[in-house]
């Protein structure tokens, strides 16, 4: 009889057993033992019924399927391009049973080079890795056809930790602040204010707000809507934002463009239009070279907050919420900066001032 087994990283119990020449293994999602039998016994009992067929699909009709899904998602334009590069790379033809190690290792690899020979960052093919296993998960959930599971951690590459750069809290801040244009500035403030990620605050509507609660709703990484609260310096500046469509932070055009997409209008110099990630890359890097710290990615305002959140209060169950983290592994990256809280207790253990015991009393004891 299958029993759970600990895996080492992961704090659910998983299984691995063989029937009838096949492997079943994998997560019970659960960290409750007993729980975690129940799914076993279950799985087990589906491995002693007759075969069924499923029914085949192509890496094309898997990737429309995901797309029904994913498209709701904030990163579905990433998304969009990793979908077709992979469709495009390994055949959108080829039966998704047919699709095995060798050829994703193949595809992945090619992956790693650009049309002009530079090289992809690991992390940013692990990203393309990721997209891919989705689509093999969920159309195995939808009972198709997908042969042998890939083995997808074999498959990614070793990505360095990364150092974040934080911004610091006084003059280095006001002097950030200073050299971001005027018209955009409140978003930043905003940034900087909430720890939001970034397309959170690009996609704030005025309908997302609940003022009279203080609140708003925004849809985070998942594709999750979660309600966020509202700081009065967060309500002061959404207040002083003009009313020109249906989003709350927006941009003045600089200079007039010509767009060659039907979706896209012209836009005109003088005119204000909703706030974009280019936008705000192109104010961010100016910003940064102002101040001569060229590693700042805007993405480490972020990190500035929920340092910041975390060192004052020293709560991670708050922070997590703050950053509406749906885990609090992820949360707990930032568990670095109580080192300082940890530091001062040693120190103060070793402190000239706490009295000896009297040898006479040590003798009684």
């Amino acid at each position: 009889m299958p029993r759970p087994i600990p895996k080492k990283g992961s704090p659910h119990w998983h299984y691995d057993f063989v029937r009838g020449g096949r492997r079943f293994h994998g997560s019970t999602g659960t960290d409750n033992k007993r729980l975690a039998q129940q799914i076993i016994d279950r799985r087990l009992h589906e491995a002693l019924l007759p075969a069924r067929t499923r029914p085949p699909i192509t890496l094309d009709d898997a990737a429309g399927f995901y797309e029904d899904y994913a498209s709701a998602l904030p990163s579905w334009k990433t998304t969009e391009y990793i979908l077709a590069a992979l469709v495009s790379g390994l055949g959108g033809g080829r039966l998704l049973s047919e699709i095995n190690q060798r050829m994703l290792i193949d595809h992945f690899a090619a992956r790693r080079i650009r049309d002009n020979g530079e090289l992809r960052a690991n992390s940013s093919v692990n990203r393309e890795i990721e997209v891919a296993s989705a689509v093999w998960h969920r159309t195995d959930k939808a009972k198709y056809d997908i042969g042998d599971m890939p083995d997808w951690n074999a498959l990614r590459f070793k990505v360095a930790g990364t150092r974040w750069r934080l911004l610091g809290a006084g003059d280095q801040q006001d002097a950030y602040l200073a050299a971001v244009r005027s018209d955009v500035r409140p978003a930043f403030e905003f940034l900087l204010l909430s720890g939001w990620r970034r397309s959170e605050v690009i996609d704030l509507g005025w309908n997302d707000l609940d003022l009279p609660n203080r609140t708003a709703w925004t849809r985070v990484k998942g594709g999750a809507m979660v309600e966020r609260p509202l700081t009065q310096a967060m309500l002061l500046i959404i207040a002083n934002q003009p009313k020109v469509g249906p989003k709350v932070f927006t941009y003045v055009c600089q200079r007039a463009t010509a767009s060659g997409r039907r979706d896209r209008a012209q836009r005109r110099q003088g005119e204000r239009y909703p706030i974009s990630a280019s936008v705000m890359r192109e104010v961010h890097d100016d910003a940064r070279t102002a101040i001569e710290v060229p590693d700042l990615r805007l993405h480490d305002l972020r990190h500035t907050r929920a340092t910041r959140i975390l060192r004052n209060t020293g709560d991670l169950a708050l922070t997590k919420r703050a950053l509406a983290h749906r885990n609090i592994a992820t949360t707990l990256k930032y568990a670095h900066v109580l080192d300082d809280d940890v530091r001062a207790g040693l120190d103060a253990s070793e402190s000239r001032n706490i009295p000896e015991v009297a040898p006479e009393e040590a003798k009684k004891a």
